[in-house]
């Protein structure tokens, strides 16, 4: 049965990286597609920090003590104000070293 799911895995690994190469790809996406895609980025690092902010070592959910949540909600207006990645990541850096020296 493994050597079965192992096949049918390479052959769709295969078939999905075969067919970007062939001529059976459209040349260009739809834009409905497009407008789709644009929305993964955000989406999948969403699914990364959120735990990481909110859950605690435990498995609970940390809201009391938690110093990574105010420095995300200083990230995060970082982020808006600014649109810069490098702003976002060391506000949010030093904001949650401060928090956890001086407060937490």
């Amino acid at each position: 049965m493994i050597w079965l799911v192992m096949i049918a895995c390479g052959l769709f690994t295969f078939a999905t990286r075969f067919v970007m190469f062939s001529d059976a790809a459209p040349r260009q996406l739809p834009e409905w597609l497009q407008d789709a895609l644009g929305f993964v980025p955000i989406a999948v690092l969403t699914a990364i920090i959120v735990p990481a902010v909110l859950v605690s070592p435990e498995g609970g959910l940390a809201l009391a003590g938690n110093a990574r949540l105010p420095a995300a909600l200083v990230a995060i207006t970082v982020a808006l104000v600014t649109r810069s990645v490098l702003a976002t990541i060391v506000t949010g850096l030093v904001a949650l070293w401060c928090l956890d020296w001086l407060v937490y």
